[in-house]
């Protein structure tokens, strides 16, 4: 994958956090509320922010597969791993809500994930009615994501408390192979419709500053008419699940830290008379973020 971007933007992400973090530990005066979900607390304060934008990056080990056929040539099964090279993940995340009410509030989140890698095949392969191999193929299959979700708080308790989500999330995906002088791109995202999602997040104060944070979140579509034609009606089934766990720690009353763990997978068929693709990332990383209340 190319190391080098995914480098320097997991080392804007720490340049952010450490000046920001070691500055407000050094402040006298800081807060100490109780640990709650960012904005949560009551009694004698100010209000509440009404906006929160949020920063995080990941590092994760992908494991799936693309597949793409084209006409009468059945693609190969590329495991993103074993035949492709793609070993590590990278992920970007850049979300901004707007709390409306204490309880209510509409968040939007844009993704980027880095998948690149490159391997010597043994023996040729086939993809998207092209034949690469043997010899070295070099994959590139970053794709970004964008959801818009409603959140509403179902209980506030002091020591839970539970939000709930709907909302839609579209992914724009692409997947090239480059290898023996030639090029094959494959656009997943010409078929691509939004894909409802539902998601559940739990919120534990364990102290003054640090508390526990789990979530999972899960939708999909059932083999639908795309409402694209290529080689025909192309129908398209998806699928995404997102779970995970991390730590908190209240660095000011607007400023949160978090760290822990991330699951993703993400899954999307597309057929047609002419076309038989298929793509699958199941992802486990480690997830690194700051959010923000003004």
């Amino acid at each position: 994958m190319s190391t080098l971007r995914l480098a320097a933007a997991l080392a804007l992400l720490f340049v952010w956090v450490w000046p920001i973090s070691g500055a407000a530990q050094l402040r006298p005066d800081t807060p100490t509320a109780p640990s709650q979900p960012l904005g949560s607390e009551t009694g004698a304060m100010v209000t509440d922010p009404r906006w929160e934008v949020s920063l995080d990056g990941r590092v994760g080990i992908p494991r799936g597969y693309v597949k793409v056929g084209e006409n009468e040539i059945n693609g190969t099964k590329l495991r993103l791993h074993d035949n492709l090279g793609i070993d590590i993940s990278g992920a970007l995340e850049l979300g901004a809500a707007f709390h409306f009410t204490p309880r209510d509030a509409i968040r939007g989140t844009f993704s980027y994930y880095f998948l690149d890698g490159g391997t010597n095949v043994p023996q040729p392969i086939a993809y998207n009615g092209d034949t690469f191999g043997p010899g070295h193929v070099d994959t590139n299959t970053d794709f970004y994501r964008v959801s818009l979700d409603y959140e509403r708080e179902l209980l506030h308790r002091s020591e839970l408390v539970l939000t709930g989500s709907a909302g839609l999330t579209f992914v724009y995906l692409q997947v090239t192979l480059h290898g023996q002088g030639k090029g094959s791109p494959e656009d997943f995202y010409r078929q691509e419709l939004p894909v409802p999602i539902l998601g559940l997040r739990a919120d534990f104060p364990l102290g003054k500053r640090v508390g526990a944070r789990a979530f999972v979140a899960g939708g999909g579509l059932p083999p639908v008419n795309s409402l694209r034609k290529e080689g025909g009606t192309v129908d398209l089934s998806q699928a995404h699940a997102d779970a995970g766990v991390s730590v908190t720690y209240r660095i000011t009353r607007v400023l949160e830290a978090e760290a822990g763990y991330r699951f993703t997978y993400f899954f999307q068929h597309e057929k047609s008379h002419e076309d038989d693709n298929t793509f699958q990332l199941i992802d486990n990383g480690f997830r690194l973020g700051l959010s923000f209340r003004f």
